[in-house]
């Protein structure tokens, strides 16, 4: 059977039908075996051919078969193909589209919400057992383990641009754990907005200020004015703000060092997701201009937010103060994720990075094609660096659509979990972490979730 009868036979009429294009595809298939038009056992084109032939990406040929699959209605054969297994039990009382949707509502939700590294496949090999090496004593020094400061400090001046020695690192529980000691010594915190969700509680009940954030990140005028507080924590994303993945031109990081050096206020600078710029290559860290400048950072973007590894960077006697409230709060880190982080970030060289950087690049510009071809309505950004697109949405508030998007089987995060002074509420942040079959799905997913919640939005009284 060649590709012009399934084009024009099999899949005759799929774009007529509702929902999105994996689900069209796939219930036309349906359509056709339920008829007796594709019979047991035969073989589908392959993937990359069909897709072609459709004239449709192949991610949305891979989620159709996928679609099947869970319904039984294919079967997926290692090396083989893809094969019809017959007319399921079930389609024999309904309407066979209809039952296709009811069958996806026990799907698996893929979750967009989370800006972290969708799973462990693109980590740096390592000999996990000799991790065990770098273990030594009770395993509670507030400072860090040795080999991991050390590896930190490395990983800043080989890959930050940021020269820096151990005994300037200290370790913690996540970069919010950092910020949460850092405003400890504060009288109140200043960020962004939008800003990184955890951000406000990092601020431990302290007053919580707002700077507001253009293209190119903060302007350094703005800076300049929150800086003349005594006691305030500035926090600034220089390289890959979150959510909007913007990057501190050169001139503006070199206004904020000169702001550091003669300011009352302490600026901290985040460079959690400093080494995921997608682009061109930053410019240094605003640290590096200004010794004035504290430092965060954290493994959970990079490698793995499991380990819930962090650190703070810190001259003395900043440093001595934040190792005295760490000492109060949970006594040191767990030992036995730093030796690991050690190891993962010994790991990681230039090539390994271009790698990383160039794969995900792939997926944040394939899941913005995705999005901008089929929810048009949307605008979305195409940010420098990070891992998620912040994308604007023609709603006064997107907490609605979230709702839809979950019943959907997409897990999407609200603008409102980024917002401290209520102007992006219609925006939301959407991670380009995982796979791109996975992210074709969850577009087609959204867009079916948009076209309900639109007509939801029309039938509602008014």
């Amino acid at each position: 059977m060649d590709h012009v009868w399934w084009t024009e036979v099999v899949f005759r009429g799929w774009r007529q039908r509702p929902g999105p294009r994996y689900q069209r595809l796939a219930a036309a298939l349906l359509d056709a075996v339920t008829r007796g038009v594709v019979r047991e056992g035969v073989r589908v084109p392959a993937e990359r051919s069909l897709a072609a032939a459709l004239g449709v990406s192949r991610g949305t040929v891979v989620a159709c078969f996928e679609h099947l699959a869970q319904a039984g209605v294919v079967a997926r054969r290692q090396g083989a193909g893809t094969f019809v297994s017959g007319r399921p039990s079930w389609t024999a009382e309904s309407g066979v589209t209809t039952l296709l949707l009811r069958r996806t509502a026990d799907r698996q939700a893929i979750d967009l919400s989370l800006s972290v590294p969708s799973d462990l496949s693109h980590l740096p090999p390592i000999d996990a057992a000799t991790a065990w090496c770098e273990l030594d004593g009770p395993g509670l020094d507030p400072a860090g383990l040795p080999a991991l400061r050390t590896a930190v400090a490395e990983h800043l001046s080989r890959h930050q641009q940021l020269p820096t020695e151990p005994a300037q690192i200290m370790i913690t529980a996540g970069a919010q754990e950092a910020l949460w000691l850092l405003a400890r010594t504060g009288t109140g915190l200043v960020t962004t907005c939008p800003t990184y969700p955890g951000t406000a509680g990092a601020a431990d009940g302290r007053p919580v200020g707002v700077l507001r954030t253009g293209p190119d990140g903060p302007n350094p005028a703005s800076v300049e004015r929150v800086a003349r507080a005594p006691g305030t924590l500035v926090h600034l994303m220089s390289t890959g703000h979150n959510p909007t993945g913007t990057v501190m031109p050169t001139l503006a990081r070199q206004s904020v060092a000169a702001i550091a050096d003669a300011a009352t206020a302490r600026i901290v600078e985040d460079l959690t997701l400093a080494d995921l710029h997608l682009d061109a290559e930053p410019p240094p860290p605003i640290a590096a201009m200004s010794p004035a400048v504290v430092v965060v950072g954290s493994t959970a973007k990079l490698l793995w937010s499991g380990l819930r590894v962090g650190w703070i960077r810190a001259d003395e006697p900043l440093r001595s103060a934040l190792l005295a409230a760490k000492t109060q709060l949970n006594l040191a880190t767990a030992a036995t994720t730093q030796a690991i982080a050690a190891q993962l970030l010994r790991a990681v060289d230039r090539p390994w990075l271009d790698a990383h950087r160039n794969a995900l690049a792939l997926r944040r510009d394939h899941l913005a094609a995705e999005l901008s071809e089929r929810l048009p309505g949307w605008r979305v950004n195409r940010p420098a660096a990070g891992l998620s697109l912040w994308v604007e949405l023609p709603v006064a508030s997107v907490d609605a659509f979230a709702h839809t998007a979950a019943r959907h089987g997409v897990t999407i995060s609200p603008g409102s979990a980024s917002c401290l002074d209520g102007r992006h509420h219609g925006f939301a942040r959407l991670s380009f972490a995982g796979q791109l079959d996975t992210l074709t799905l969850a577009a087609d997913r959204l867009a079916a979730a948009w076209e309900a919640h639109t007509q939801d939005v029309a039938a509602a009284p008014r």
